[in-house]
């Protein structure tokens, strides 16, 4: 599957297929063969496709078959042996975390959300 356009859920999201646009989710898993080419806001991230943005996250784990071009702000940082990271990765404090998390969850819950229309193709 693709998608084309933001993806913003107050809950855990798996992808399996390609999204071409920001993710904004309480937990993230890239699969294997999956990719995500715009930025990742989320609590926690896992990595084992492919990503082309920012990731920021309290906790971040890159599997050994993931394949990361862009910075990583991180509390916590895991790389498994045979992890791809072009890109610079940021310490960041998680009281600050916190605050951001609080703004996506306004944008989650509707409060302020302005993503362009999706387009989904099988």
């Amino acid at each position: 599957m693709r998608i084309v356009g933001d993806l913003v859920s107050e809950g855990d999201v798996q992808v399996d297929g390609i999204i071409e646009g920001d993710v904004n989710a309480r937990s993230l898993t890239v699969s294997e063969g999956a990719a995500v080419k715009g930025q990742i806001n989320s609590t926690k991230v896992t990595i084992r496709g492919e990503v082309h943005g920012q990731v920021t996250a309290e906790s971040v784990e890159l599997g050994r078959t993931a394949r990361v071009i862009g910075d990583i702000v991180h509390a916590d940082l895991v790389i498994e042996s045979g992890a791809f990271l072009e890109g610079h990765c940021r310490h960041m404090d998680r009281p600050a975390l916190a605050d951001h998390s609080a703004e996506s969850a306004n944008e989650a819950s509707g409060e302020v959300v302005a993503t362009p229309p999706q387009a989904v193709h099988g």
